[in-house]
């Protein structure tokens, strides 16, 4: 099995996430990325060099994120038809950030940021893996590694924007093969570590020793960088190599897109209509994806407001604050240590009601199931939407136009 079986059962298929996990687990470091594209780098690297090795095909979640099989392994069963897109958990708390700065600068109440503080401070972590900025064009989102638990505040966001995302910790294994990690990432990225870690490979082996926590914010969908570009050329009419600073949702909840320019000039874009512009530049494995999270992190979280884009143009009360999922013995052990250090604060909360990241997934994932095309796997084998489908764009809510504006 080669990288060209990775190229026809997935890449010509629409289906890669561009997590990054091939890149990671390539035994020969001969995978790259070209853009969003897993390529070989290698220029002399041929089919029958590959020999009998499947491992970029064995990790990758884009046709099939194995859930089941990880489920088996960290909770000893499979989840059932009622927990299809929330997954198995111990417990549901809604939480925020203590720190003033973490809660300020984050999207939902910095719950997940002051997690990866606790790693650092409580958990013997040494290295974060988590989404940054690409230092040369500060627009485009790039993974990060902090070993520095203060320089979290600038992550301690949401971010709109594909990247290749798991490569980045091949040089963790490399450069420091004894350093403890603590990762977030979106559900494909943690079906691919999973996935890993059941492996037998040096990679594989490294991960399940050293890969010590992982966190997953809930995902309705992410865009490509043309996405982010278009927002800031046609909505904030600024040139692309004028961005020195760009965050998806910052100030008053639920926050706008902010960007600063090289003259000191800071501009403004609504969440509700950069989510819209976004709406055109997905890629079909994000839009037909089965997972809201994969339920195989040892936390997940989500925004406590139901329904941010209300939120957005100027409705509703909701104090920001994350829903919290505590699924295995490591998520819990975070979270008890966060709050007994005083970083983060939690309290019971109700789960029933609407979501609307979660209903505008469930309704997309619908529609590609009846589609009759290659869709990548759901976490129940079999399991199909039973629903009257809703137009994503319908979700969305967007200020009511005044005379004027018709």
């Amino acid at each position: 099995m080669t990288f060209q079986q990775l190229q026809k059962d997935v890449l010509d298929l629409d289906l890669c996430t561009v997590c990054g996990a091939c890149q990671l687990a390539c035994p020969e470091a001969v995978i790259g990325f070209d853009g969003l594209a897993p390529v070989l780098t290698a220029a002399s690297w041929t089919d029958t060099d590959c020999g009998d090795c499947g491992d970029c095909l064995d990790v990758c979640p884009g046709a099939d994120p194995a859930t089941p099989v990880s489920e088996e392994r960290l909770f000893g069963r499979r989840r059932t038809p009622e927990e299809r897109w929330t997954g198995v958990f111990t417990e549901v708390v809604a939480g925020h950030s203590l720190d003033p700065a973490v809660f300020e600068a984050s999207a939902s109440g910095g719950t997940l940021t002051a997690l990866l503080q606790t790693a650092m401070a409580a958990l013997d972590v040494d290295v974060v893996l988590c989404m940054g900025r690409d230092p040369d064009e500060p627009w485009r989102a790039a993974p990060a590694l902090v070993r520095d638990a203060g320089q979290l505040t600038e992550t301690a966001q949401s971010t709109y924007q594909l990247a290749p995302y798991l490569g980045a910790l091949r040089q963790v294994m490399e450069q420091e093969p004894d350093a403890r990690v603590a990762m977030t990432g979106v559900a494909c990225h943690i079906q691919a570590l999973r996935k890993l870690q059941a492996m037998d490979t040096a990679a594989g082996r490294w991960a399940r020793d050293h890969v010590v926590l992982a966190i997953e914010p809930a995902c309705s969908s992410s865009t490509r960088p043309e996405g982010t570009a278009a927002v800031i050329r046609d909505r904030a009419e600024v040139p692309l190599e004028s961005v020195v600073r760009l965050r998806y949702r910052e100030g008053d909840y639920p926050g706008d897109i902010r960007i600063r320019t090289d003259d000191g000039a800071e501009h403004q874009v609504a969440f509700w209509q950069a989510v819209r512009d976004f709406a055109g530049n997905k890629t079909y494995r994000c839009l037909s994806c089965g997972d809201w999270m994969s339920g195989l992190a040892d936390v997940s979280v989500s925004d406590g407001d139901p329904n941010i884009f209300a939120a957005s143009v100027g409705g509703g009360d909701q104090a920001k604050h994350g829903r919290v999922f505590i699924r295995t013995a490591a998520g819990a052990e975070a979270v008890a240590e966060g709050r007994a250090r005083g970083l983060l604060t939690h309290s019971p909360v109700d789960l029933t009601g609407l979501n609307l990241g979660l209903e505008r997934k469930r309704n997309r994932r619908a529609s590609y199931e009846r589609s009759g095309k290659p869709t990548p796997m759901g976490p129940i084998p079999g399991f199909r939407e039973d629903l009257e489908i809703v137009p994503d764009e319908r979700w969305i809510a967007a200020p009511t136009p005044t005379e004027e504006q018709r």
